[in-house]
């Protein structure tokens, strides 16, 4: 009795329309073409949302954290959120079958231009006949293989023989020839 009086105060001198309790649809409770989780999910956080049940007796009743109950209804005020933006349609696939349609559209086109490029490399094959490439020969190849101290003054540290040391009492003969081939003093 204390709940009718409580709905039927007035408000600025008319009388409180009185509350009626909302059911929930029915296309959300038979669910024809939904997947049943995602229907159970969605009964849970509109059960919360529209003040039928706490957070606590939702969450006992489904076996859920705390947690994982506000992200489901975090999830799924985004999802209201985006699908009733400005410019959004209604009846437009959204989600995964929407970017498996854009997908199959890019590979349409992808495809199209594929065809169109193979048959643009086979008639300029059969246009551009098989022949040179260059028009005159480039610069002539070297003889052999070029001495790395040829052409510079200092050779390198490898190629100069190891200085005799000063202990080593071994005299070494002299290595410039001459004509005759006799050894020069």
């Amino acid at each position: 009795m204390r709940e009718t009086q409580d709905r039927n105060v007035k408000v600025n001198g008319k009388p409180r329309r009185s509350w009626r309790k909302r059911g929930t649809p029915e296309w959300l409770q038979t669910g024809e073409g939904l997947d049943e989780l995602a229907q159970r999910r969605c009964l849970l956080v509109l059960s919360v949302l529209s003040g039928e049940k706490s957070v606590t007796e939702v969450i006992a009743e489904a076996e859920l954290t705390r947690q994982t109950y506000y992200n489901l209804e975090t999830r799924a005020l985004s999802g209201m959120l985006a699908a009733l933006r400005p410019g959004s349609e209604i009846g437009t696939a959204a989600g995964p079958e929407a970017r498996v349609m854009e997908l199959e559209q890019q590979l349409k086109k992808a495809d199209t231009s594929k065809r169109r490029l193979e048959r643009l490399l086979l008639w300029t094959r059969r246009v551009v006949k098989k022949g040179p490439i260059k028009q005159a020969p480039g610069r002539p190849r070297g003889r052999g293989r070029r001495n790395s101290t040829a052409g510079g003054a200092i050779s390198s540290t490898r190629s100069s023989k190891p200085k005799p040391s000063s202990s080593s009492p071994e005299i070494e003969s002299p290595s410039t020839p001459t004509r005759d081939g006799a050894d020069a003093l």
